[in-house]
């Protein structure tokens, strides 16, 4: 990649980002800096000061998540994309992560760009509207439904995104996906309107135009941790995350008198970008009822209340815990809740089991390495609804276990006993010796019984 790579020492972090856009100017002509900044998703003026010279007043150290963005871009510049190809309509197998790529673009073009969704076409110099490589991803579902018999539901961009919100063996039955697993992913997560986890792993293909909007929602939490030394930043992490995980929903006042020792900028941050109001409508005959088991607020369901956390009701009984009015409490914003909330429930539950048996367990190490190590054993805990995509992953790459000698994949037990041989499957897919696969009861019983490292 005409040596860019992360910033050694005897590098300016200017020649690495000079080095970084000759790179993306193959896949870009023309690319101004401008337009990089806008690409990794930087304000032009800040991204300036990361081209300063060291000595200089504006200088700003980039903060590792830009790198790897960068990096990121620069990898796949050469990747070829769906609206490179001419006959990409007429292969089939292109269908899973052609329309995985077109929900994260359009979950991209709402979250992070704050634009709406349109279903008319875009045209020269309009932000708005659907670019080829969508009609073309659209094209494909309506192939797929028409040869099979099915409803044409890729003809109408919002009902295409509606019908991502179900799980794929309701609506989109056809072989790609039976044969793949994927009978029970969802691409859109119902209740945040987020691309789920598996969608951002089945668009790797088309990973170029698609990637990085959990790390685009988090950036600016991240820059801010950049500012401390790296143990503190890392402390700093796991303290945010934490609190926001155990408090889905917050009463105002709390915030106001924190209970967590953190700088101010990053309380100034929870308040103003993590947390939001409570809607009205979210009010129960005049009260906002809250879950007992994980704090969130708790919705009118079929035939009772039940908690707004998938996660939670997948686990527990239904029990209303504290009534509070709306005005009074903060919710995590969706995308807070989407990325840390819903996979932070059986994290937050496996954390305080091993507490308990008095066991040393680091949470989210620094800064998110894995979910959480104990000594040398990295355990990373994943809900994705099919075994084969979240197997593919970790035989793609081990990510942060890659730094623990016992690498463990850990699956809440609601989603093992609901998927038949869930774990089995798993292994399987990642084709891995060195990885151990568990669910989170079964961590807990090898610590009890002192047989961590006996997986």
């Amino acid at each position: 990649m005409d040596g860019v790579c992360f910033l050694p020492q005897a590098r300016s972090q200017k020649a690495w980002l000079s080095a970084a856009k000759r790179s993306l100017t193959k896949a870009h002509p023309g690319l101004t800096w401008d337009e990089f900044s806008r690409l990794v998703g930087i304000d032009p003026r800040g991204f300036k000061t990361y081209r300063m010279p060291t000595e200089s007043t504006d200088y700003r150290k980039m903060p590792p998540l830009v790198e790897s963005k960068i990096k990121f871009l620069v990898d796949h510049a050469t990747e070829p994309s769906l609206a490179a190809s001419n006959s990409i309509t007429s292969d089939p197998s292109l269908l899973v992560p052609a329309l995985a790529a077109l929900v994260v673009r359009q979950a991209r073009i709402s979250l992070i760009d704050g634009r709406m969704i349109s279903g008319t076409s875009r045209s020269f110099g309009l932000p708005v509207g659907l670019a080829s490589e969508d009609r073309k991803a659209m094209a494909l579902v309506s192939r797929a439904c028409l040869t099979l018999g099915l409803p044409d539901w890729g003809a109408e961009i919002h009902d295409l995104l509606w019908r991502c919100t179900q799980p794929f063996g309701e609506w989109l039955s056809v072989p790609e996906i039976t044969e793949a697993g994927l009978e029970s992913t969802c691409l859109i997560q119902a209740e945040n309107g987020i691309p789920t986890a598996e969608a951002e792993e089945l668009a790797r293909g088309f990973s170029g135009l698609t990637a990085g909007i959990e790390e685009q929602l988090f950036l600016k939490f991240m820059e801010i941790l950049a500012r401390f030394p790296d143990e503190r930043a890392d402390e700093y992490y796991t303290a945010v995350r934490q609190f926001v995980v155990r408090h889905p929903v917050v009463v105002v006042e709390s915030l106001r008198n924190p209970e967590v020792d953190l700088p101010s900028q990053l309380w100034m941050l929870l308040q103003q970008q993590f947390f939001e109001p409570v809607p009205d409508s979210w009010q129960i005959c005049g009260f906002v009822q809250l879950c007992s088991h994980c704090g969130n607020a708790m919705k009118q369901g079929k035939a009772a209340l039940v908690c707004r956390t998938l996660s939670c009701v997948a686990s527990n009984a239904a029990t209303p815990g504290a009534r509070i009015k709306a005005s009074e409490l903060l919710r995590a914003s969706r995308g807070v809740r989407q990325y840390w909330i819903e996979p932070g429930l059986d994290e937050i539950r496996l954390h305080d089991a091993l507490i308990k048996l008095g066991i040393s367990v680091e949470l989210y190490p620094f800064r998110d390495r894995v979910d959480l190590a104990v000594g040398d054993i990295g355990m990373d805990l994943k809900s994705y609804a099919s075994p084969e995509t979240l197997g593919r992953r970790f035989k793609r790459s081990l990510g942060g276990l890659a730094h623990y000698p016992n690498k463990w994949i850990v699956i809440p037990d609601w989603l093992a006993t609901g998927t038949p041989s869930y774990v089995a499957r798993l292994i399987s897919a990642t084709d891995r010796k060195e990885v151990h696969c568990l669910t989170v009861d079964q961590v807990i019983r090898r610590f009890e019984r002192g047989e961590a490292h006996h997986a």
